[in-house]
């Protein structure tokens, strides 16, 4: 479910609260940038800390699944994060009718299409049986894309979000930025 705790909702709460860095960031220093985002984003070091041992936590966080999809953007794989909260998005709306059809053909042409210029890595049999209910679709058409999603990032981009310098520049005290 939603854990509006962290200030996740909604992919429009995650894109509304982007964190803006100066246009001249090519100049600095990975950890010069990060450094910038703590402050920016008042990214405490005990918050950095807390997604460590806990990926719901992270991708809950506003703050958090910002970082994590600029990671992920920079390892090409924020299709994933997108298509993840695209889902939970849909799922909270409670659509019917035309409204849920229009949705989920929405999300099926941006992340699903084999014509899709954010294709999300699932299998061939997945992609099969959503295109074969897209023409009828319930709420839960794409439970299991949205499952192996979750799964791929927890198991892939998450522990390498964890040992990027940047996520651990964040976690260290001040002093050592």
């Amino acid at each position: 479910g939603i854990n509006a705790e962290y200030g996740v909702t909604s992919v429009r709460d995650a894109r509304r609260t982007v964190i803006s860095l100066p246009r001249d960031t090519a100049k600095m220093s990975r950890r010069g940038i990060f450094k910038q985002l703590r402050s920016k984003s008042a990214i405490s070091r005990d918050q950095a800390s807390r997604w460590e041992n806990n990926f719901d936590a992270l991708i809950n966080d506003t703050r958090g699944v910002q970082l994590f999809t600029e990671f992920a953007r920079k390892h090409h794989a924020a299709e994933n994060i997108e298509f993840w909260l695209a889902v939970k998005d849909f799922r909270k709306k409670q659509l019917h009718g035309d409204r849920l059809n229009e949705n989920a053909r929405r999300i099926y042409r941006t992340f699903v299409s084999n014509q899709s210029e954010k294709q999300i890595n699932i299998n061939d049999v997945i992609r099969k049986d959503i295109q074969k209910n897209i023409l009828a679709p319930t709420m839960t058409i794409f439970n299991e894309a949205q499952d192996k999603i979750y799964i791929l990032m927890k198991t892939d981009i998450y522990p390498r979000f964890l040992r990027d310098e940047c996520y651990l520049c964040l976690t260290r005290p001040s002093s050592d930025n």
